[in-house]
């Protein structure tokens, strides 16, 4: 009498086809997340170039920068959003970092908190309240082009602020990583950072 046999994987053929998936997801998931940093980082980079084009706008209504009050001794009001000013200067809405729901506001003081888009308006030979900047954290250096050393104190170490003059302000070409270093600079043309934190993408006007 003839038997059937049934034709099956044993044990450990299962668990050779798991290692052999397995091996395969995490080689790929550092590229997967990669790709998702950059989209995010082009997304950023769109992001300002919709503000700039808002706020140049306002500027042409209003005759003045968004945030900015010339009845005032200093022409510079507190830290806030630009939100509601940006709308009227026919943005139907003020995008938002891709992993927040942080829009924009005035940067007066050099510090930029993470995940926000922030705006800047500067001095250029020696005429203030001229021209502005725009400033975005990154993810990647391939969509950076400055770097805000953690607890900056000076414009060779990315702090910037209002009475700055936007021609002293230098975009990085090429960066290098110097993980738990205190070399973190953007003196030149030639950046070091020492954390991914640091990575920044810096528009003017």
């Amino acid at each position: 009498m003839k038997k059937n046999t049934i034709k099956a994987f044993t044990l450990v053929e299962m668990l050779i086809v798991i290692v052999i998936i397995g091996i395969l997801i995490a080689a790929l998931m550092p590229r997967m997340q990669a790709a998702q940093w950059r989209a995010r980082d082009v997304s950023r980079k769109t992001a300002l170039s919709q503000i700039q084009t808002a706020i140049v706008t306002y500027q042409w209504d209003k005759w003045e920068w968004p945030g900015m009050s010339w009845g005032t001794a200093t022409g510079w009001m507190a830290v806030t959003g630009i939100s509601a000013e940006l709308i009227t200067a026919w943005m139907n809405s003020v995008p938002s970092d891709p992993i927040s729901s942080n829009t924009v506001e005035i940067w007066s003081n050099g510090e930029v908190e993470a995940w926000q888009y922030w705006y800047l308006v500067m001095k250029r030979n020696w005429t203030k309240n001229g021209w502005f900047a725009l400033i975005a954290h990154t993810e990647v250096e391939w969509w950076s082009n400055r770097v805000v050393c953690s607890g900056a104190t000076s414009i060779d170490k990315g702090l910037l602020k209002n009475d700055n003059d936007i021609n002293q302000v230098q975009l990085c070409t090429s960066f290098k990583f110097n993980k738990g270093g205190s070399d973190c600079e953007t003196t030149g043309w030639n950046c070091t950072y020492n954390s991914e934190s640091e990575l920044r993408y810096l528009t003017v006007y």
